[in-house]
């Protein structure tokens, strides 16, 4: 199993300008809307639910514009990565039964893990997120105990299809 090769410094950037671009655009396109609703629909004091219609104006806007932007090569990264943290998520919901069934010799639910292992310690070397580290080592290291245990030689790749059993 091999991840795409990233820069890491890129990502970073990217990812940073991404995430300011957003908050920004929806600072200024919300309170935009906002301002506009209340100047001709407001009640002196009673504007939440303009503000909130602001707000879904600015979000709608966000997803039309990612709609047509998500392909371009300069979030390709930032979207690779987002594909992964949302399969972690996926996996992390199912990780208890996961567990259980891998101490138990299962092979699917030990490739599901190994897979999020090295998902895990992919994501984070990109987000410099050395903190959790330790306990992904010890994680894999008693992956690799069950393996042997059960004589597992080699696991099958990872699909979400595989979470079903869990």
């Amino acid at each position: 199993m091999s991840f795409r090769n990233i820069d890491k410094e890129q990502y970073g950037r990217r990812l940073k300008v991404a995430f300011f671009s957003i908050c920004l655009y929806m600072l200024t396109v919300s309170l935009a809307t906002s301002s506009i609703l209340i100047y001709f629909f407001g009640v002196e004091g009673e504007n939440f639910w303009l503000n909130v219609a602001g707000i879904i104006v600015a979000a709608s806007g966000l997803l039309l514009i990612y709609k047509r932007v998500k392909s371009h090569y300069y979030l390709q990264d930032i979207i690779y990565v987002r594909g992964i943290k949302a399969q972690l998520n996926y996996i992390y919901r199912k990780l208890n039964k996961l567990k259980v069934a891998a101490e138990k010799g299962d092979e699917t639910a030990m490739a599901v893990l190994d897979y999020s292992y090295k998902a895990s310690m992919y994501v984070y070397k990109l987000d410099d997120n050395t903190l959790t580290m330790e306990e992904l080592n010890a994680a894999q290291k008693e992956l690799q105990q069950w393996m042997e245990q059960y004589q597992v030689l080699s696991l099958t790749g990872y699909q979400q299809e595989l979470l079903a059993n869990y």
